[in-house]
């Protein structure tokens, strides 16, 4: 499992399953889609093969380590790995869990977003959709999607996974959010009319092969957690010094995210890899 700090700025390149707490807002910034479409001018593989990238700052621990008293002490400012989920608290799916399976269990007509990864702009699909889309042999697909933003809170998949204890005591939805509101949230689906508390806890990615985030803030600059049930994915993090949020902002704002790689540009940049174990 992983912990990435707040409010780091992050990207991924993974084929996985994996489950997290936390999602990415996307703005348009008044920015057309003239200037953001297209395919990226810098070579991915390039950036995975440099040896520019370290892991300096990245600590491991043991999962009976990561307690209340430890996050009151010094906060989450590096980023960490679990290598065992032993002591953390968790449950996840069985090793062999589907995307057929997470169809079944959130229901094949929950519409989800899906994120064209050559251009960074989503799209829609119903999980029967995406589920063929995901089966599809790769050789046949004629794009890559990728799914970051499926809140499964309110279906069956909420009870086939638990989120490290840690995490439920700091929650502020759970220790802060007007209970009974959240006691009356009915709808599984994030629509925001009938919304009644930030319904932001569980996620479920799946990405096939190649799929690319580019570099993001999570929304409020929250911390987030990954477990990975399937596959592999590698992280770019980049520590928030003023100077690295001046560079992101410019880098948000200019509409070339696909001419440029922000971490050729910023400091201290951590390359983080992991996958199923």
């Amino acid at each position: 499992m992983f912990i990435l700090p707040c409010p780091s700025v992050c990207c991924c390149i993974a084929t996985s399953i994996s489950w997290h707490e936390s999602r990415r807002r996307y703005h348009d910034d008044g920015i057309s889609d003239d200037e953001i479409e297209g395919k990226r001018t810098f070579d991915l593989e390039e950036k995975l093969r440099s040896e520019r990238f370290t892991s300096d700052r990245v600590k491991r621990m043991e999962g009976k380590d990561l307690t209340f008293e430890y996050i009151q002490r010094g906060g989450l400012r590096d980023p960490i790995i679990f290598e065992k989920p032993d002591g953390l608290g968790i449950k996840m799916p069985d090793p062999d869990f589907s995307v057929n399976d997470v169809k079944i269990f959130v229901g094949s007509r929950r519409m989800i977003d899906v994120m064209d990864v050559s251009t960074q702009k989503g799209i829609e699909m119903s999980m029967a959709q995406w589920r063929r889309y995901y089966e599809t042999p790769p050789s046949q697909r004629d794009k890559l999607y990728n799914v970051i933003s499926l809140e499964f809170s309110h279906t069956k998949l909420e009870n086939l996974v638990q989120r490290p204890t840690s995490v439920d005591i700091i929650d502020w939805v759970d220790n802060m959010w007007p209970r009974h509101l959240k006691e009356r949230q009915r709808d599984s689906t994030n629509s925001i009319t009938d919304m009644q508390y930030p319904k932001v806890q569980k996620y479920c990615l799946m990405s096939v092969q190649g799929c690319y985030t580019d570099f993001h803030i999570d929304f409020g600059g929250s911390s987030v957690w990954y477990h990975i049930l399937r596959g592999g994915k590698v992280f770019w993090l980049i520590p928030p010094t003023p100077q690295n949020l001046e560079l992101y902002e410019d880098w948000v704002l200019s509409g070339k995210q696909g001419d440029i790689f922000l971490g050729d540009k910023a400091q201290d940049l951590s390359s983080l890899s992991g996958s199923a174990s």
